[in-house]
């Protein structure tokens, strides 16, 4: 089964521990440091391939080392590199991820060509055999969203392949109405608590399920961390927690999510167990350092 990821690529240079209460010095020591393929849509395109899935990556990278190298990772991993474009306006997206004690992470990131991705940069015609797309990084992709996005994902309703899309943080400020027409051509919604209920303004996770539902999504799910997922689809409604586990790095758990929620849907699985299944990988996910660090093999989940 072929899934296609559009969305964020950057290379990840992960340290840790990084205490936030430590007084920095000019030099002191760590545990450890690793360079690793990051950004929401290799992330769950590793996930997928790893899942046993042929999984596409559609990511800009910019003419340059970490090109070269973030591109070779990601083919490493068994992922399809033929949709990776290159550009020559931008450097190679990279990320700083600073993980404390806890597991949990802050990000640091500069502009670059995973900003970048425009309609041109889509394949011609829509792959051969193609079971989903993810659009992995809303909010990420200002120049799709704006201008192409909506034409590919009417092509993708006519041939009947279903859309899973999740959100990043609102940083151009666009609002509901930024991604609204984007919203009712969605099939799976999954966002996170924080980006849904800043960009919502509801009071509850339920509460800003069912409002986002009502702008055409038929499931939207949302991820709240440790506590797992709220689900509000036309079969199933309710909460599946997470494991109890003491993390290691929550980098790329809700990317890990996605892509098992992913495989097991298109797979046949109703929500509820989707969301069982892809809860307790993004569980295990946390144990591994690096957002797509972990190995997840299906008879594990």
């Amino acid at each position: 089964m072929k899934v296609l990821c559009i969305g964020v690529g950057v290379v990840d240079i992960a340290a840790w521990p990084v205490s936030r209460q430590t007084e920095w010095q000019e030099k002191q020591r760590i545990s450890g440091i690793s360079i690793q393929a990051g950004g929401d849509a290799v992330n769950q395109a590793v996930y997928l391939s790893q899942l046993g899935m042929e999984a596409c990556v559609n990511i800009c990278v910019g003419r340059d080392e970490n090109g070269v190298l973030l591109k070779e990772a990601i083919r490493k991993k068994g992922v399809d590199t033929s949709f990776i474009r290159v550009r020559d306006d931008a450097a190679t997206g990279t990320a700083l991820v600073l993980i404390d004690e806890k597991g949990e992470r802050r990000v640091f990131s500069a502009p670059g060509a995973h900003g970048l991705i425009r309609k041109t940069d889509l394949p011609e015609e829509i792959p051969e055999h193609l079971q989903a797309v993810s659009l992995a990084s809303l909010f990420g992709m200002d120049y799709l969203e704006r201008d192409g996005l909506e034409e590919f994902l009417d092509q993708l309703k006519e041939k009947g392949i279903p859309v899973f899309a999740d959100l990043l943080f609102d940083k151009y400020q666009r609002g509901l109405n930024g991604i609204a027409h984007l919203l009712e051509r969605i099939d799976f919604f999954l966002p996170s608590s924080y980006d849904a209920l800043s960009l919502t303004g509801t009071g509850s996770v339920e509460e800003c399920a069912a409002f986002l539902r009502k702008m055409g999504p038929g499931t939207v799910i949302i991820k709240c961390g440790a506590k797992g997922v709220y689900a509000d689809s036309p079969d199933f409604r309710g909460w599946i927690p997470a494991l109890k586990l003491d993390p290691v790095d929550t980098t790329g758990a809700g990317d890990c999510f996605a892509a098992v929620f992913l495989a097991a849907t298109i797979k046949g699985y109703p929500v509820r167990e989707a969301c069982q299944r892809a809860c307790r990988a993004a569980s295990l996910s946390t144990l591994s350092t690096g957002a797509s660090g972990a190995i997840l093999a299906p008879d594990t989940i």
